[in-house]
């Protein structure tokens, strides 16, 4: 176990500078400073609480939070399940609430007594994962991957299987079809689903038309509210590619209260983070990723990275995602409609 004398010796500096900089004592200078915080991680330096070592994983968002999400849901399944195995516990902190001024990150999760740490992450806080990397916490990203950079991740690439599901549509017969993505389509995993969608159509010489772009939070009142939207156009399209799992069943909820035949009227590729695929009716065809196995696996990855010498280790793994073809796909009728919200349905000329 690495000791704060050793820390000391590492950085060349007294043991009363390595308190002072854990403790964020304003008089130290910014490079006796940062010589301190790369010793402390460079050693696996965890102070003592409570006359013992901590032994905490943390979760934490670098941007808002999304704790009662059905995929932040299934990732914590995940993590508890690894945690069982392990001797280490999981805690969730709030980065932007107990974070002092001046402080680093570094200085932030040794004071928590925390070790290692997991984090959701948003194109708009992705410069937060690379200043906690930069400092050499052990830190390790769920969902979001960091190319050509020295931050560690964990990711399930959607993008071929996308394509798959894309390529299933157009199979079938379908020319108009829609998109309901987030409203964050930055970020790696919906970024994967939207260059999908395009590139499908592009290659089947199919135009993209921005009117059928739908851009939602990740709710199931969104998805009622796009499908009110895209069948009431005068035009509207025979099959929707739904990137997120909630926005899929309130769109196939919506699509029964408004008389809406599923796949007749209308197919839905759905994305699923779960078995939300099987909770609806007809079952839904979707994009799948295992959003338990990335929670299990990304504890099990950073657990032996956060001991004395052993965080200088690379994670930087992808996993695959799959395809299945279920009820909510078929072939697009001769017979189009438009669905009025008032449950009023108009024949479509061909």
């Amino acid at each position: 176990m690495s000791t704060i004398r050793k820390v000391a010796s590492d950085a060349n500096v007294s043991i009363a500078t390595v308190s002072r900089v854990l403790n964020n004592n304003p008089g130290v200078s910014q490079d006796v400073r940062n010589r301190v915080l790369e010793s402390v991680n460079r050693c696996g330096y965890v102070a003592n609480v409570g006359r013992r070592a901590t032994s905490f994983l943390a979760w934490a968002y670098t941007g808002p939070s999304s704790w009662g999400s059905a995929y932040d849901a299934a990732i914590c399944e995940g993590l508890a399940s690894a945690m069982d195995e392990s001797e280490l516990d999981l805690v969730l902190l709030n980065v932007h609430r107990d974070k002092r001024a001046g402080e680093s990150y570094t200085q932030f999760f040794l004071r928590k007594g925390v070790r290692g740490v997991l984090l959701w992450t948003t194109k708009r806080t992705r410069d937060v994962c690379e200043q906690i990397s930069e400092e050499g916490f052990p830190a390790l990203v769920l969902g979001d991957k960091f190319e050509d950079s020295p931050v560690d991740y964990i990711y399930c690439d959607s993008h071929s299987t996308s394509m798959q599901g894309m390529e299933h549509l157009i199979a079938l017969g379908h020319r108009r079809i829609a998109l309901a993505i987030s409203d964050i389509i930055e970020d790696s995993d919906h970024a994967d689903r939207l260059t999908a969608y395009e590139t499908s159509l592009r290659e089947a010489s199919i135009e993209l038309d921005r009117k059928l772009y739908f851009h939602v939070p990740a709710s199931r009142p969104d998805g009622a509210q796009i499908i009110r939207s895209m069948m009431s156009m005068a035009e509207p399209p025979t099959a929707v590619f739904v990137t997120d799992p909630s926005v899929a069943v309130g769109a196939l909820n919506e699509c029964h209260k408004l008389g809406i035949s599923v796949p007749d009227d209308l197919s839905v590729l759905g994305f699923d983070d779960t078995d939300v695929r099987y909770r609806v009716y007809p079952n839904m065809t979707a994009v799948c990723q295992d959003a338990r196995r990335l929670g299990y696996e990304a504890f099990k990855l950073l657990s032996p990275n956060i001991g004395e010498d052993n965080h200088s280790k690379t994670i930087q793994e992808t996993y695959g995602t799959w395809l299945e073809i279920n009820g909510t796909t078929g072939q697009p009728s001769s017979k189009r409609a438009r669905f009025l919200p008032d449950v009023t349905r108009m024949a479509v000329e061909n």
